[in-house]
């Protein structure tokens, strides 16, 4: 769902750009893309390595993610904001989850980076979807581009 995909990115860039609020001139947010065909990684409910190919990442030099939240970061109601609900990057992950990617985070001081790894849209597979009118939560790409 390409709405949800630009929910991801706006999310990470929103958190990006709240990490880096203090630096003024200073601040830094890269955003990067990359297409690397060998990347195969093992991911949870999958038998055998899936292929993850498109990496797209958001870098900022903001203060960092404390290390005793990485582990935890994408889990729902964990924030290091006062005013944060803790729900942005589980929704984040739970959306990357469902198009088959992954999210990773590294962070250190000054150097913080949010990786995304996608894989390769497939029409066969859209084109399979499609065809299951009959099966209840599926839908059509033409009721899919009217939400």
């Amino acid at each position: 769902n390409q709405d949800q995909l630009i929910q991801v990115f706006l999310n990470l860039v929103k958190n990006a750009a709240e990490a880096v609020a203090d630096l003024g001139t200073d601040a830094e947010i890269h955003l990067t893309t990359a297409f690397r065909p060998g990347v195969r990684l093992s991911v949870p409910g999958k038998k055998s390595r899936v292929s993850l190919p498109l990496e797209f990442c958001v870098k900022d030099n903001g203060s960092g993610v404390p290390e005793d939240l990485l582990p935890n970061l994408f889990d729902p109601f964990v924030t290091t904001k006062q005013t944060g609900s803790g729900l942005g990057l589980a929704l984040v992950a739970k959306i990357v989850g469902d198009h088959g990617g992954i999210i990773e985070c590294e962070s250190q001081p000054r150097k913080t980076t949010f990786r995304v790894l996608m894989p390769m849209y497939s029409v066969a597979k859209q084109h399979d979807q499609s065809n299951r009118d009959d099966v209840p939560g599926t839908s059509s790409p033409a009721s899919q581009d009217a939400r």
